[in-house]
């Protein structure tokens, strides 16, 4: 009974059982022992020679030392090799049994499997390896204070570089020493977000710390606050960044601020008194233009030959300066502010403009569509046809045809006029710019330019006869339709 109770035991048991004798055979095994090794049964592992499970042979002669000075060994972590040579890492225990004069005899004991934790473990250092690793090298300082002992109980090495304490010397630092050296204006704000974080479990500071040069340095503490399970406050852990160059640019963009707020404010009065010169300008212009015009209608009555010659050419001078006031009043009027755009019928302005023209042979191809502008779209067309008629000619012929485009209008205004060359189509819309212009040339298609822009369409122009510039232009443009939201009231502009 007792022979089966012991082979029950040593059969059943969990962990690999085993007995070898002192030259290394295995003599016995149990079956937990064949699975741990990947045997192929208890009869392969007796034809086994213990040795060949040991990573280094010599751990053997080694161990039986041992258990010749101490009799066994206990609980020893140690790696082993299984039957196809793959690693496992074990825990073992053994004892050795010796003859009368002390000779080892046999050995007995049982390991059990202790890969897992050995890999927990392994991962585990590993991964603190890495994060003091990541703590150690960060630019930042991370810190734990230790609120019974009222010290710091860690302190990133970088510490050194930001305050010029080494971790060591900040550790000796009581929590009275370290807010004695946060700035006088700092630390009732400090104190306060302290109050509060030890209710709320985290907080955020913001403060300056003299270092050990004597210089105030900008710190950005992120930090929690750790209790025990009873609630009371155990650490203060977080991490400390230099910020003094950021606060500085912050300063320094404030003054910028500051500077662009009165900058801008004079600009604004500028802006205001130079406006209020220009109405009057504008006005007193105006109306002296008028009567000069009145006047110079009545010399042409009245004078004869050469003088009638002069009185005329005043006229047109007169009427092209009262030209280039009205258009320079309707640019002012455009830049003034943005445009409250309303949807507006596109046949009845084209055909109201087309109206003024009677004596330029026009044509019109479209269909009636509402469109997003203001009551300045006139003069898109005015100036267009006119500028076609200023330079083609009274004989000039004028085509305008609209056609839809992806929620857009298309319009093109095409003239038999002498077409506009390919190394001036950029900057037709730009004369005005240029230095060498004429008086007033240019303003009327900038004019075009900055209405259609207004509109958020856009503007070019193309030959009328593909690569034939000479047979006349063609200005395209377009504008926005007006959807059934926009049709219900005023909408804002680009």
């Amino acid at each position: 009974e007792s022979e089966e109770r012991y082979r029950r035991l040593f059969e059943d048991d969990l962990t690999g059982d085993f007995l070898t004798g002192a030259d290394g055979r295995i003599l016995a095994c149990n079956p937990a022992f064949v699975r741990m090794f990947e045997f192929a049964s208890i009869e392969d592992a007796l034809e086994t020679d213990i040795r060949d499970l040991y990573e280094d042979p010599g751990d053997r002669d080694r161990l039986l030392a041992r258990l010749q000075r101490e009799g066994k060994i206990e609980n020893e972590g140690r790696t082993r090799k299984r039957r196809d040579g793959t690693r496992i890492h074990v825990v073992e225990n053994m004892v050795g049994r010796f003859g009368p004069d002390g000779e080892l005899i046999e050995t007995q004991g049982y390991v059990y499997d202790d890969s897992e934790r050995k890999r927990a473990e392994e991962a585990l250092r590993e991964s603190e390896e890495r994060f003091r690793a990541v703590l150690e090298n960060s630019l930042d300082a991370a810190y734990r204070r230790s609120l019974q002992a009222d010290r710091y109980d860690y302190m990133s090495p970088v510490v050194e570089e930001i305050l010029g304490f080494t971790p060591e010397e900040m550790a000796a630092m009581s929590l009275e020493e370290v807010m004695g050296r946060v700035h006088p204006d700092d630390r009732p704000p400090v104190e306060a977000e302290l109050t509060s974080a030890a209710a709320s479990g985290r907080g955020l500071l913001m403060y300056r710390f003299r270092a050990k040069d004597g210089r105030y340095r900008w710190l950005e503490d992120h930090f929690t606050v750790i209790r025990d399970s009873s609630g009371r406050p155990l650490y203060r852990g977080g991490i400390v960044r230099d910020v003094t160059e950021r606060r500085r640019a912050e300063e320094e963009i404030k003054r910028h601020a500051a500077e662009l707020a009165r900058i801008h404010r004079d600009l604004e009065s500028a802006h205001r008194e130079a406006n209020l010169y220009l109405d009057i300008l504008t006005h007193d212009i105006g109306n002296t233009e008028n009567v000069s015009n009145l006047y110079a209608e009545l010399l042409i009555d009245s004078v004869k030959g050469e003088a009638a010659c002069y009185t005329a050419s005043l006229k047109r001078s007169i009427a092209k300066s009262i030209e280039i006031l009205g258009t320079v009043s309707k640019i002012r009027r455009i830049h003034a502010g943005p445009p409250l755009l309303r949807p507006t019928d596109l046949d009845a302005v084209i055909r109201a403009e087309t109206g003024h023209f009677p004596n330029i042979s026009i044509s019109y191809e479209g269909v009636p569509r509402q469109v997003l502008a203001d009551d300045l779209l006139p003069e898109v067309f005015t100036n267009l046809i006119s500028n076609a008629v200023k330079h083609g000619g009274s004989g000039v012929a004028v085509a305008v045809r609209t056609e839809e485009e992806d929620g857009f209008v298309r319009v093109t205004v095409a003239d038999t006029g002498r077409g506009v060359p390919d190394d001036q189509k950029e900057e037709i819309f730009h004369r005005y710019e240029k230095k060498q212009r004429g008086v007033g040339e240019g303003l009327g298609l900038y004019l075009v330019q900055i209405l259609i822009d207004r509109y958020g369409g856009r503007i070019w122009v193309e030959d009328r006869v593909s690569g034939r510039s000479e047979e006349g232009a063609a200005f395209v443009f377009t504008l926005r339709q007006a959807d059934g939201d926009g049709a219900k009231g005023a909408v804002p502009g680009r």
